[in-house]
């Protein structure tokens, strides 16, 4: 940044940040997916972790990482 004006480093420290966000988002969904696969071995995929009644099978088409039904997922949400 030798040289750079306080617009181009703004626009680094922008840059930046934008891509830890990405690799955080990426590093998130590989956690997700791991533990989908987790859950999957262990016979419990499609189990809401939180009430223990099943994911309903839209949820579960749409997000297939999803470890919440609905309800549990809109009462997370609301906290």
């Amino acid at each position: 940044g030798a040289g750079d004006d306080q617009a181009d480093t703004g626009t680094k420290n922008i840059t930046r940040e934008h891509e830890l966000a990405l690799a955080g988002n990426a590093r998130e969904m590989l956690e997700q997916t791991e533990r989908a696969l987790e859950r999957l071995d262990a016979g419990t995929y499609g189990i809401c972790e939180n009430c223990g009644k099943p994911i309903g099978k839209a949820r579960m088409q749409a997000f297939p990482r999803a470890m919440l039904c609905v309800e549990c997922k809109q009462r997370q949400e609301r906290r």
